[in-house]
């Protein structure tokens, strides 16, 4: 019974992801100027402006984006061994997208 709950956490995660992803790319393009430049200059500017809700949804978006490993592997890999290194993935995963985005190095 625990496996299924944490797949079903996981589809709701991954339709999450999808559709707000969706949403961005096709429907904000057409309402905020900012986002018809790029989504990654987008993204780096969205932490400053929280209050609107596009870049409220895009910051959102790339937090599901950077959990998606943890939630995936700590579903399939929860009573095993497996899960340190899941972690330990995500933290690397984390930190180098977090890098590329906000630093742009």
């Amino acid at each position: 019974m625990g496996f299924l709950c944490h797949m079903i956490l996981v589809l709701i995660h991954i339709f999450l992801l999808i559709g707000l992803s969706f949403y961005i790319f096709f429907v904000a393009k057409k309402k905020e100027p900012l986002v018809s430049q790029g989504f990654f200059p987008t993204l780096s500017e969205s932490p400053k402006h929280l209050k609107a809700p596009v870049h409220f949804i895009v910051f959102f978006s790339f937090l599901l984006f950077l959990l998606l490993p943890l939630t995936l592997g700590l579903s399939l890999y929860l009573k095993t061994d497996g899960n340190v290194l899941v972690v330990i993935f995500f933290i690397i995963w984390a930190y180098n997208w977090s890098k590329y985005v906000f630093l742009r190095e």
